[in-house]
């Protein structure tokens, strides 16, 4: 995360530098564009390292949510604060078009300040899934392709005055795009989202293959982080079982799981007698009236 920094401040220090030489206002524009990421990184950095701290008395499941938080506030930025003002700059030009005749010098300080960016986002291609690394992806390329609008419209400025005022509106629509499915991914996971049927079906194939399981019913699975699961379920076993061997065999069901699933982090497994009627729990009242 820290080349984010580095290559967002070299960026709009470029861009600064080039909007003072050629007076285009595209170029101050995507300097302020480029603060605004690093701000929402600062957020997605700190929503991180919140998440790797380890679980405590008051968050005995972790932390890991935090850094869907802190993308959804990056989704929330992308939407209400680049995407506005990328549209509003957009409004701007078109409404009064200016020409200037720096072109060239300002096609290559934009070109330089896109330079580091790209290298980050190559890099970060190779970081995994996490949700603060998909956001400051989304963000470069995003970031990127605002910059080439840029280009494409210094470019033309000459021949047709209110080029940028079109690409910059369509740019602008682009990231509230791109904002909005962060921002639906993120939410999905902080209300408690469920894995889809194949992942159940691999715990009832994992725990069916227990000679003492007779069934496995009242699965419940959900994300408490990127890629980790908390997993509650029932398994039917003889009404003659002792208790300590009921015990040793939730624990053997346990280490099953964590080898052949390696996203579930935490599960809760109860054990229930055969022929004992079945409590009503949460999984009949709201997951299993769904799979009926």
């Amino acid at each position: 995360m820290r080349y984010g920094y580095i290559a967002y401040s070299i960026s709009v220090i470029v861009r600064t530098i080039g909007f003072l030489t050629t007076g285009f206002l595209v170029l101050i524009a995507e300097a302020l564009h480029s603060i605004t990421d690093v701000l929402v990184i600062i957020v997605l950095n700190l929503s991180s390292r919140i998440s790797r701290k380890p679980a405590d008395l008051h968050h005995p499941l972790g932390h890991g949510l935090a850094s869907n938080i802190g993308s959804l506030i990056a989704g929330v930025s992308f939407i209400s604060i680049i995407s506005y003002e990328l549209v509003k700059e957009g409004v701007y030009r078109f409404l009064t078009p200016s020409v200037s005749e720096n072109q060239i010098v300002g096609i290559a300080f934009m070109l330089a300040s896109l330079i580091p960016l790209l290298l980050v986002f190559i890099t970060l291609r190779k970081d995994g899934d996490m949700p603060e690394v998909v956001a400051m992806r989304y963000e470069l390329r995003n970031d990127m392709l605002s910059g080439l609008s840029a280009v494409l419209a210094i470019s033309v400025s000459s021949i047709v005055p209110h080029a940028d005022a079109g690409v910059s509106i369509a740019i602008g629509v682009i990231i509230a795009y791109s904002g909005f499915k962060l921002v639906l991914e993120n939410a999905r996971m902080l209300l408690g989202h469920s894995p889809d049927e194949s992942f159940y079906r691999k715990i009832e194939s994992v725990v069916t293959k227990f000679e003492e399981v007779r069934d496995v019913h009242d699965v419940i699975a959900t994300y408490i982080g990127s890629n980790r699961l908390h997993v509650d379920m029932h398994v039917t076993v003889d009404g003659e079982m002792r208790v300590r061997d009921a015990d040793q065999l939730t624990v053997r069901i346990m280490d099953s799981l964590l080898q052949s699933i390696p996203e579930i982090a935490y599960a809760s497994i109860h054990v229930c007698a055969e022929g004992k009627e079945r409590i009503r729990t949460t999984y009949h009242e709201v997951v299993g009236r769904d799979r009926d």
